[in-house]
């Protein structure tokens, strides 16, 4: 074996051997939950319900069985309670003991459990499809409850890829995977001779070029979109091209949202599409491109429906009869139309997923059988930057000729678990868009420039610190202020593009070292982002168009509750949430906590750019930052550069002594 051969082995062990800590680490967390928390503890964690009863069963995609579940009417009222389970959940389904049995028994009741995936969360039902059949848990009259558990399907697909890759001979494998492991040089592509006509005239000229970079790649092409710099708009382009070209086009993305938001955009263009996934965990605008719906009208799809009923009609008839062997003959006749329904659904959507110029799926959605006998010249992986390294190969195994990778390392990273062991799993967060520029350098990529979001004052550092100087707002935004809103009357606060309460003068507000876990929160910024909201809102700002962040989960849960109080008719409206979960959103105004304010100069999450950049960046026309200068300052260059970058060209205040 060659030196290259040899790295590429190496390689790949590193990335099994990663890839089972992290989901080792990940099974820890989740079983470790559930084995040393009460039930009641769960649900406070928003990973459990209580008191529950199946209120129907019927047949779902696939024959799988699938339960409707409700609150006992007799204890719960009101519908369900609040939680966290949403749809994609992989979850365990048990009988509710009695809080007056013993351990031993407890443990039987655990055993006697089913695990499924939450096809749908609503107000007054939860729906799961069973993992397997098991009708002794559907005769049960007993509560029930469900807590939520570790998903193993995406690092099952990862290992599967993996050990693909290992056992084929380097010299066989495909161009995409030589040049992404290095085994391959880049090749730059061939510049056409032809000028190419564009279906979207609003390209700007920097789009454009990049379009032309994607479609005359030789295998590799990487799309650098900044925010607000019109990513989306420049892939949607260049999957017309390539559909023009009468090219078969899969679009992946490391989330539902990431593949749904291509969708979404390209519905208008009546493209022949199909969207793998179930539909409830697709956005509304893109179900009726979904494969369910698809099959559901499709020739074959009569015949399905039928099978699917007489399922329904014998798994109600074995809830019924108390005749053992009766039951046994019905369930026998179940699995049979089950196999029979396979076989069906199989085929109906072969043929819609061959017929479709687009396919689209998450990243290990297209490691799935729906694609696995399927063919496609190009594959392209929207929001790359976010996806693990693995992930992006999934669809690369296909054979495709091309892979136009979209997105921006510069912000959020793939999400890890974190344990003991995160500084090791660091390295799952280094992406396959990420490795391609730091393997080929930056002629693998082209860099949209120009942004449609940002006051140029707000996009001003995050250019100067993390983009080379490179981005320039468009004239469209480039002095858009919140006074130039319908309503919004002039003031100190709808004037300013910027900011910047600095709370160190006056000698800091103090961080709060007892917030929840390791979160941290600080309840004098929280006052403060509440004295500005009033500011806003007094001055004509819709409340939908706000949205205060930060990067702590307590911090969250303090502000929710503050505002919640104050401003009970507005608060629906104004989003409340962490820097991470704001990833590729926008509002008019954001109000942004930094809470880091201690003696020690601690500055935690803030230390991370790419976190910072993403919060520096969801606002259009005024972002409003609450800190300590002194605590942030003493993190790393880039927090003092911002430091100072605010100093110099922010608003900035001193809380002093406002009544808050």
């Amino acid at each position: 074996m060659d030196g290259d051969a040899c790295a590429f082995h190496l390689a790949l062990d590193e990335q099994i051997e990663l890839l089972e800590r992290a989901h080792e680490a990940e099974v820890q967390l989740s079983n470790e939950g559930i084995a040393q928390s009460n039930p009641k503890v769960l649900c406070a964690r928003g990973l459990a319900l209580l008191n529950l009863c199946i209120s129907r069963s019927y047949t779902g995609l696939g024959g799988k069985s699938v339960l409707e579940l409700s609150p006992d009417s007799s204890l719960v009222s009101g519908g369900m309670p609040a939680h966290g389970l949403k749809t994609g959940d992989i979850v365990k389904i048990q009988e509710q003991p009695s809080t007056s049995i013993k351990k031993p028994q407890k443990n039987e009741a655990r055993d006697g459990s089913l695990n499924g995936v939450v096809i749908r969360s609503g107000s007054q039902k939860l729906a799961v499809a069973l993992d397997m059949d098991k009708p002794s848990l559907l005769d049960t009259a007993k509560r029930l409850w469900v807590v939520k558990i570790a998903n193993d399907a995406p690092f099952k697909r990862m290992m599967q890829t993996i050990l693909y890759l290992k056992a084929q001979p380097p010299e066989g494998l495909p161009n995409i995977i030589k040049t992404t492991f290095g085994l391959s040089a880049y090749l730059p592509p061939v510049k056409s001779e032809h000028r190419l006509d564009f279906f979207d005239v609003q390209l700007n000229e920097v789009q454009k070029e990049a379009v032309c970079f994607a479609l005359e790649a030789n295998c590799l092409a990487l799309i650098h979109g900044p925010p607000g710099t019109g990513k989306t708009q420049t892939l949607i382009e260049i999957i017309r091209q390539l559909v023009a070209r009468d090219l078969k086009v899969l679009v992946c993305g490391p989330s539902n949202i990431s593949v749904d938001n291509i969708a979404d955009k390209l519905g208008p263009f009546q493209i022949p599409m199909v969207r793998i996934g179930h539909p409830a965990r697709l956005l509304p605008s893109v179900v009726s491109n979904s494969l369910d719906v698809a099959i559901k009208y499709s020739s074959g799809g009569m015949l399905v429906n039928d099978i699917r009923k007489e399922m329904d009609e014998k798994l109600n008839a074995s809830q019924k009869t108390r005749n053992g062997t009766e039951r046994r003959k019905l369930w026998e006749d179940i699995r049979e139309l089950r196999k029979e329904c396979k076989v069906r659904e199989r085929r109906c959507t072969e043929d819609i997923i061959r017929t479709s110029k687009v396919v689209l799926s998450t990243l290990h959605g297209s490691g799935g059988r729906d694609t696995v006998r399927q063919k496609f010249d190009v594959v392209i992986i929207d929001e790359a930057g976010q996806a693990l390294e693995v992930q992006s190969l999934i669809p690369l195994v296909r054979g495709p000729s091309k892979c136009i990778l979209a997105g921006d390392h510069l912000q959020l990273p793939p999400t890890i678990p974190r344990t003991n062991e995160s500084s090791r799993l660091q390295k799952l967060e280094f992406s396959l868009f990420e490795k391609l520029i730091k393997l080929h350098g930056t002629s693998i990529k082209r860099t949209l420039c120009v942004q449609y979001r940002m006051h140029q004052t707000i996009m001003k550092y995050p250019s100067i610190g993390l983009y080379d100087s490179l981005l320039l707002a468009d004239d469209s935004v480039r002095s858009h202020l919140l006074s130039d809103l319908p309503n919004v009357t002039k003031t100190d606060e709808t004037q300013e593009p910027l900011v910047f309460w600095d709370t160190h003068p006056h000698g800091g507000f103090g961080e709060d070292e007892t917030g929840a876990g390791e979160s941290k929160s600080n309840a004098m910024e929280a006052a403060l982002c509440r004295y500005h909201l009033r500011n806003l809102l007094g001055a004509g700002v819709q409340p939908k168009d706000i949205a205060m962040i930060t990067p702590y989960n307590a911090q969250v849960a303090l502000l929710s509750e503050l505002i919640k109080s104050e401003f009970p008719d507005e608060f629906p409206e104004i989003e409340i949430g962490s820097v991470d979960g704001f990833q590729g959103r926008e509002k008019e105004a954001i109000i942004l906590s930094l809470v880091r304010s201690n003696e020690k100069r601690e500055v935690g999450f803030l230390a991370d750019e790419r976190r910072l950049n993403v919060a520096m960046t969801r606002p259009r026309r005024h972002l409003c930052v609450i800190g300590d200068s002194e605590t942030v300052a003493c993190g790393n260059a880039f927090l003092k550069g911002w430091m100072d970058f605010l100093e110099e060209n922010a608003d900035l205040r001193y809380p002093e002594t406002l009544m808050f």
